[in-house]
């Protein structure tokens, strides 16, 4: 099944009381451009037994994943980060809603969940689907800034996590759908994971 596109990021916040998960907060972090998800390695555990393997055991050990968006949206960084919003008023600033985002050590990084929506095709026929990440944790972004020349050069902000295994009873650490027929069940799959209703 080849993968031809990606899209509707979303972020969730996460929280559990022993093995029950939930989340709150669910809402878009920007316009997808790509998403990089990696598994660190796991050595393979071997049973040997009459002079060969006889059992092996290899469990997930973690993981990292990077997300290129068109824009951070700046609402959502504060959920995403635990950073602090804060109004701006300052002598000669007129711009409705100005505010500063404070990074400091107030800074409380939160965990989440993620989801993507990935569009795929397979002997021809296109779909959709819902690839989600039960728990991660986001580091603080790098950024990258250019004077402006002849020609625009695009600057997409990225954005690194965490893997995690959640909290549940077989402490998930990923999930993927079957190949929906549309980008928006994909998208309603995602938000009903995470509980939002609109």
């Amino acid at each position: 099944m080849a993968k031809i596109g990606l899209s509707k990021p979303y972020f969730a916040k996460y929280s559990n009381t022993g093995e029950t998960v939930t989340y709150s907060d669910c809402a878009l972090m920007g316009k997808a451009v790509e998403l990089t998800i990696e598994l660190d390695g796991a050595d393979d555990n071997i049973l040997y037994a009459d002079n060969g393997p006889a059992e092996s055991d290899n469990q997930f050990a973690g993981g990292s994943m990077k997300l290129t968006t068109d824009d951070l949206l700046p609402e959502v960084m504060v959920s995403v980060l635990g950073i602090v919003k804060e109004e701006m008023q300052v002598d000669g600033v007129t711009t409705e809603g100005a505010a500063w985002y404070k990074f400091n050590d107030a800074q409380v990084t939160p965990y989440g969940g993620f989801g993507a929506v990935v569009m795929v095709k397979n002997g021809g026929v296109p779909g959709y689907q819902a690839v989600v990440l039960p728990k991660i944790q986001f580091t603080n972004p790098a950024d990258n800034f250019k004077t402006k020349g002849e020609t625009v050069e695009w600057g997409t902000p990225e954005i690194e996590a965490t893997i995690l295994r959640d909290d549940t009873a077989k402490h998930e650490w990923k999930r993927i759908s079957t190949p929906l027929e549309t980008e928006a069940e994909a998208e309603a799959a995602i938000k009903a994971f995470f509980g939002a209703t609109a």
